[in-house]
């Protein structure tokens, strides 16, 4: 099965951490919209495959109407098979969020919601930029579950420089007390090009310590384990049966369909992308904005590796061995030593790295990419 992506990348204002690409000038929605329908229609004879989940990320997809949305997806299911099960997923800000506009995100057919909260603590959301406070952050999550959303997502970022690990657990007692089904968190990272990658190197932010650092994934580790959640993704944690299936297909290599400008797709052996610029974008002349290239054989090996290994499940190593015969010698010798040290499990010809050393598996995973 397979899965579309659309970017989105309107927001109102710019968070200081994101390196997404994005723009401020909401007047151009409407031409925008107009361009995706087009988009989404000339595409139709490269995709054939069964759609088993759709997924609007941004930028802020919670700014697209109603109305359009209607449009867009008429415009979808003329051209693509979706399942009747797929599974439809918006991001939302917490202050876009109105009753009646989660009641018409449902009659459209969305059945998951991730929210961007980050925090409960007004301070972080000042430094970030967020445009919600802590109340309508809570206030969100409550109001999609009384709207009828069951399979409700939220995002937190932790390893803020000027917070600490106690203001990190209350944004986790918070959490707990949500009617929510999935979370994803994230440690901050100093994204190159970003507000706050250059407010690093002028020394006013620095980044947490190692010691900080793990300290807080390990809170948040044992914090998700005692309320339920499976950790199936190393920034991933969900109850059972409620895994982002978009965002596992992207781990397990199942191609998707990328619309809007700045999105990435993958089928085949081919890798395609919009250039991130919207007035290029909105001309629709598709040769232009649409870069691609063949994967070789040693990038998709590597790739594998990346993913596989960020995942509960790992690697399956018949699989590596029938995909990639000319690398799969290299893994095995190459993993011996993590796999002595126990950063690594070797178990039932699956290598998987334990979640107690997830937040060292960037590492690893490095180590054992094979160059050219």
């Amino acid at each position: 099965m397979a899965g579309l992506y659309f970017h989105i990348p309107f927001c109102f204002t710019r968070c200081g951490y994101c390196d997404f690409y994005k723009t401020t000038r909401l007047d151009f929605m409407d031409a925008f919209i107009n361009t995706l329908y087009s988009e989404v229609a000339h595409y139709k004879n490269d995709f054939p495959q069964q759609l088993s989940s759709i997924y609007f990320g941004g930028g802020t997809p919670s700014l697209v109407k109603g109305t359009d949305f209607a449009e867009l997806f008429a415009v979808i299911k003329r051209n693509y098979h979706l399942n009747r099960d797929a599974e439809i997923t918006i991001e939302a800000n917490p202050d876009d969020l109105t009753g009646a506009y989660l009641d018409a995100l449902l009659e459209l057919g969305f059945n998951r919601i991730s929210i961007g909260i980050q925090s409960f603590h007004q301070r972080d959301l000042q430094e970030m930029g967020r445009r919600h406070n802590a109340q309508q952050a809570r206030q969100a999550v409550e109001l999609a579950w009384q709207s009828g959303f069951r399979n409700i997502g939220m995002d937190l970022i932790y390893g803020l420089p000027w917070s600490s690990t106690e203001h990190f657990q209350q944004n986790l007692d918070v959490f707990a007390e949500l009617p929510v089904q999935h979370l994803s968190a994230y440690h901050l990272t100093f994204e190159e090009g970003t507000p706050f990658h250059r407010l690093l190197k002028k020394g006013i932010y620095q980044e947490v310590s190692e010691e900080d650092s793990l300290e807080q994934y390990h809170l948040l580790r044992a914090y998700t384990n005692k309320k339920g959640f499976e950790h199936y993704e190393l920034s991933n944690f969900c109850r059972p049966g409620f895994r982002s299936r978009h965002n596992s297909s992207y781990w397990k290599g199942v191609p998707y369909l990328g619309f809007g400008p700045g999105a990435h797709s993958y089928f085949g052996s081919k890798r395609c992308w919009n250039k991130p610029d919207l007035n290029l974008y909105l001309q629709g002349d598709w040769t232009r904005i649409r870069e691609e290239e063949e994967l070789k054989n040693l990038d998709a090996y590597n790739e594998t590796l990346m993913l596989g290994l960020r995942t509960a499940e790992g690697l399956d190593l018949k699989d590596i061995q029938q995909r990639f015969p000319n690398f799969y010698a290299t893994l095995v010798q190459q993993s011996n030593k993590w796999v002595s040290g126990g950063a690594l499990i070797l178990e039932n010809e699956r290598l998987f790295c334990p979640p107690d050393a997830w937040f060292v598996v960037d590492g690893i995973i490095e180590d054992l990419f094979v160059s050219e």
